[in-house]
């Protein structure tokens, strides 16, 4: 009961930091995804780390340092190489007038605008339901008599809520607020198990873990936010919401800083267990394993942190999916033009809500879900930044995409076995971009 209570006020300190802080109400798309030139680094740095970690840091991170040990670093390797990409472009970034990543890449082209927009909605709809599935598995042991469904519908629509009414403020703050849970609740127990207690418990212990050699697969998809970090939306709209060049910088900087302290714990309690030799039936138990092992009397706390984490990155990315369905659909189509912007906002958030809470119910599996955002994303916005990069006309980088998304659902049709496919499929969208770039000089000639 006391649990449960805990859990309950958790939650609705997030919900009242979102209310509290939310503006008047946004009248413009943009007033409602971006606080432009109004943020010092520390809000950004939270931000970044908080949207980044999610559910999956807590939960799969201590599952893979439990079977692979340090290869995890691949991720905070692959995070931070991102953002030192990000901050060569800085520039570029807090230059661009546009709000949406779809703005950045397709300039004025209305096809290709809509068709980022329906690129970047879906992946930010896959990350959305991974986070209702992360929600929901963290309560049910708690409130077993609660239907599954109704466990999540319940805190999530609370979250949307604060989301539609104050939009990127009411993320921001609540972003500050859940890097705090998570620096007392899970960073500073784990430096304090560390510093303290790890010698005395390894002392009693002789078995000699057995890790295994993280397969090749993995390790690439591990390393996805290096290509995935330039081009993310909520990179783009705190790049530009930052007082000056320097606090954006600042703040990408400490955000990298901040996570790779977050996943290098989650990866330390994995290894901890397995040197322990403490057996787990399921390794996605690794992160409450240890709390209970070795913090028995506050074990909630771990709960917390990870309710706290899931809860950042799901008002994050309903966020950017708002953002992305309003601003580069809706807006973009005919039918809609004569609408005010609010009003777009409200159809998309309560758009966003029904498809990501189906996509959560039909597709139950966390990491798969984030996995095949990340490989979507990849596969479609790195070839259009090539294309972007050697001024290939909007027209055809449009066809050149459409080639590819054809070409991608007709192999996973036909269940053609390609591996890695996250290095094959943007490969081949770079190709069909190359292509274009030779019938370009050719016709010039």
């Amino acid at each position: 009961m006391i649990n449960q209570i805990i859990i309950i006020l958790s939650i609705l300190s997030f919900i009242t930091i979102g209310y509290l802080v939310k503006k008047q109400e946004n009248q413009s798309i943009s007033d409602f995804t971006i606080s432009r030139n109004r943020l010092k680094w520390f809000p950004i740095s939270a931000g970044i780390s908080m949207t980044f970690t999610g559910g999956a840091a807590l939960i799969n991170m201590p599952s893979l340092g439990y079977t692979f040990s340090w290869y995890n670093l691949v991720d905070p390797i692959a995070v931070i190489s991102g953002l030192l990409i990000v901050i060569f472009f800085i520039k570029q970034y807090r230059e661009d007038n546009g709000v949406t990543i779809s703005d950045l890449l397709s300039k004025v082209d209305r096809k290709l605008s809509i068709l980022i927009g329906i690129i970047t909605t879906v992946v930010f709809l896959l990350f959305i339901a991974a986070q209702f599935v992360a929600l929901s598995k963290l309560l049910m042991p708690y409130f077993p008599s609660v239907n599954p469904i109704i466990l999540t519908i319940i805190p999530s629509t609370l979250i949307f809520s604060y989301v539609f009414l104050g939009g990127f403020v009411s993320v921001t703050r609540t972003d500050i607020m859940q890097f705090f849970f998570i620096a007392f609740l899970f960073i500073i127990p784990v430096a304090y198990f560390f510093l303290f207690k790890e010698a005395h418990i390894l002392k009693t212990n002789h078995t000699q873990p057995t890790f295994q050699a993280m397969p090749m697969n993995l390790i690439i998809l591990l390393a996805f936010p290096l290509l995935y970090i330039p081009f993310s939306q909520d990179i783009n709209i705190r790049a530009k919401s930052a007082v000056t060049k320097r606090q954006a910088t600042l703040g990408v900087i400490w955000g990298g800083i901040f996570y790779s302290l977050i996943i290098i714990s989650s990866t330390y309690i994995g290894i901890t267990l397995a040197k322990n030799g403490i057996i787990l039936d399921d390794t996605e138990k690794a992160f409450s394993t240890f709390f209970k092992e070795y913090y028995p009397h506050i074990g909630i706390i771990a709960i917390i942190a990870t309710l706290a984490a899931i809860v950042s990155s799901l008002d994050s990315y309903s966020l950017n999916a708002i953002s992305s369905m309003s601003n580069d659909i809706l807006l973009k189509l005919n039918p809609f033009k004569e609408k005010k912007q609010k009003v777009f906002i409200k159809i998309s958030a309560i758009l966003v809500f029904i498809l990501s809470l189906g996509i959560a119910l039909f597709f139950n599996k966390v990491l798969t879900l984030i996995l095949t955002a990340l490989l979507i994303y990849i596969s479609t916005l790195v070839p259009i930044a090539f294309g972007r990069k050697f001024k290939l006309p909007d027209s055809y980088i449009f066809t050149s995409s459409v080639l590819l998304i054809i070409s991608i659902i007709v192999i996973e049709l036909f269940k053609v076995e390609l591996s890695p496919k996250a290095i094959i499929y943007p490969g081949l969208g770079v190709l069909f971009m190359i292509s274009f770039l030779i019938i370009k000089r050719v016709k010039n000639n």
